[in-house]
């Protein structure tokens, strides 16, 4: 069973599902919801259950934050997380509730991909509007990074795409090239067996100049592929663009 507060002002309405077993404890938090005056939608459910199939059934529109308690009746608030290592890999930023804190509870929380834990102390929860808040700043920080990381990564795809179609339309014209250079030479040939003992010296002067141009042709050829082709595609480009993706992905893992 899914229960509903809002407390609306002229701020854009932010989503909470949180998953609270205490009935003391959830109404507690609710009504610090309220007291922060703040645009808050808070949907509350009591069991993993309700939460995994609250989820499911609004994984097209996922809440903005769920906050759920470590220790349900039926499972802990991390496995909201799945098999998840990242936040971004959760899909949603989730923060942990627990009445006792301790070290080995927080390493566990961020190596499942919760953002957060809270231990239920007065202070604590009384910040807890403003901890959302944080939480939600570095959500869309992390979101930021991943969607510059997918464009990232498009771009470099897209030019290997690139890269592939050129090495393929560059072999075609250099296939073309040498065929009509070969078909030149071959032609030469015939025109000189056939005339044979009656050529004329300015005829076999023409035959050698074609020739020879024919044979310059064929080296200027190899050269335009080996010098010219990187002025159509500078292969550097993927480097600097697979750099940058891999430096996104080592100060997003240093941050967390």
């Amino acid at each position: 069973m899914v229960t509903e507060i809002w407390w609306v002002d002229m701020e854009r309405l932010r989503r909470v599902l949180l998953v609270e077993d205490n009935d003391a404890h959830a109404l507690l938090i609710q009504r610090i919801f309220e007291e922060n005056g703040s645009a808050w939608s808070v949907s509350r459910v009591s069991n993993l259950a309700d939460a995994l199939r609250f989820l499911d059934e609004n994984k097209n529109s996922l809440p903005d934050v769920v906050i759920a308690d470590y220790s349900l009746p039926d499972g802990t608030g991390l496995d909201l997380t799945g098999s998840a290592g990242s936040p971004e890999d959760v899909g949603f930023p989730l923060i942990i509730l627990t009445g006792v804190g301790s070290e080995k509870l927080a390493v566990q929380t961020m190596k499942s991909g919760a953002m957060d834990y809270v231990v239920k102390s007065p202070d604590d929860l009384r910040h807890l509007p403003s901890t959302v808040s944080r939480i939600l700043k570095e959500w869309e920080t992390l979101m930021e990074r991943r969607r510059t990381e997918m464009e990232i990564a498009k771009c470099v795809s897209d030019l290997e795409a690139d890269k592939l179609n050129l090495d393929e339309f560059m072999d075609k014209i250099s296939q073309d090239l040498g065929e009509a250079i070969s078909t030149i030479k071959e032609t030469n040939s015939k025109i000189k067996e056939r005339l044979g003992n009656n050529i004329d010296e300015e005829t076999l002067n023409d035959l050698y100049r074609i020739e020879s141009a024919a044979e310059r042709a064929g080296m200027l050829t190899e050269k335009l592929f080996e010098y010219l082709l990187p002025l159509y595609f500078d292969s550097s480009l993927v480097k600097i663009y697979m750099q940058n993706l891999e430096e996104l992905k080592r100060r997003n893992a240093s941050e967390r």
